[in-house]
């Protein structure tokens, strides 16, 4: 009689662990037509548990595959629904298998609650989003409100930059007074386009005045940023010689400012002189590294972008090109060399 109750114990501990292997099989490649089998098997793996928990075996390992088959069940319960969806649904099914009561019978239920509580995070932090532009509108609408007159100044600009790209300086002028109309204050920015765009038409006393003015607006020590952006001005018009003359007057200033071996490098390109600009831009680099690390993500990528070009191929034409090289060989090597540039600008 023992042994025949061993030997039932036994049969039957084989029995689970050959169904855990075969619901561990299933669970990968569900489909309709075994979907159903695979429910009533995990129903029959839980029976074999409570037959076995009243022979006192040690079934840790069982119960461990076991927990780990209902994490998977748990895990992929949506796509374990659309399986039994496809074949026929869950209520067809429980009401074919009474009396169902494993939590694999409610799986439809487990996704619901999962989407409930998805639902819920997206809410939460959507609101959270929403609550902190709401606080950024409140901040920046009443308690730090923009300058408005940078708004006008940098409104205009923008468009500035469009018009001047297309040659069409009567508007751009217009924009300009417009903003000006505005202004509480003079913005020296907006001189500078005033100044670049009226010499642009002609008007070259009254662009002497509004650069004038522009350059009485910069803080002392600070001219350096005053040529810079001039001669940034002058290139994006096309006035590639004074935005040349420029740059040099930035490094003359300060040859520790990036912006003027910027503002070369970018002369340097338009001419087609590839190497200078290259080196120019190395140069802007290293300088701007610590001081303005977005100047020189720029600097780099320009730089990239040259290096896949061949050198030496003038945008302004070969006779331009050649002339300044000219020039750059009678004399002007050593002068350049005084404001930091590097050998291969002995043209520039």
């Amino acid at each position: 009689m023992a042994y025949s109750v061993r030997e039932e114990r036994q049969s039957l501990a084989v029995s689970l662990r050959e169904d855990l292997a075969e619901a561990e099989r299933m669970i990968v490649q569900l489909r309709r037509h075994n979907v159903e089998q695979f429910l009533q098997l995990l129903d029959l793996i839980e029976e074999r548990f409570l037959e076995l928990e009243s022979y006192g075996l040690d079934l840790r390992p069982e119960y461990t595959r076991w927990a780990s088959l209902h994490s998977k069940l748990r895990r992929e319960a949506g796509r374990i629904v659309r399986v039994i969806d496809v074949a026929g649904g869950l209520d067809t099914l429980r009401q074919a298998n009474p009396p169902a009561e494993g939590f694999w019978w409610r799986l439809d239920a487990v996704v619901a609650e999962s989407r409930r509580r998805l639902l819920r995070r997206l809410g939460i932090t959507l609101g959270t989003i929403v609550a902190l532009l709401v606080v950024v509108w409140v901040l920046l609408t009443f308690v730090f409100p923009p300058d408005p007159n940078t708004v006008v100044a940098s409104e205009a600009i923008s468009t500035l930059q469009q018009l001047a790209f297309e040659g069409r300086w009567e508007e751009a002028l217009a924009v300009i007074e417009e903003a000006v109309s505005r202004l509480t204050q003079p913005d020296a920015e907006l001189l500078i386009w005033e100044g670049v765009i009226r010499g642009k038409l002609g008007q070259d006393e009254r662009a002497r005045e509004a650069l004038a003015e522009a350059k009485s607006l910069v803080p002392p020590g600070k001219l350096v940023a005053y040529w810079w952006s001039l001669g940034s001005v002058q290139l994006s018009v096309g006035d590639v010689e004074d935005a040349r003359t420029a740059g040099f007057e930035a490094i003359g200033l300060d040859n520790s400012d990036p912006q003027g071996y910027f503002l070369l490098a970018s002369v340097a390109e338009v001419t087609g002189d590839t190497v200078c600009a290259v080196d120019l831009f190395e140069e802007t680099f290293q300088l701007a590294a610590d001081s303005n690390p977005q100047l020189a993500v720029i600097a780099r990528v320009r730089m990239g972008n040259l290096l896949q070009r061949p050198a030496n191929m003038p945008l302004l034409g070969d006779d331009q090109t050649a002339d300044a090289n000219e020039e750059g060989g009678n004399g002007e090597q050593a002068e350049e060399s005084d404001n930091g540039l590097p050998e291969s600008c002995a043209g520039i």
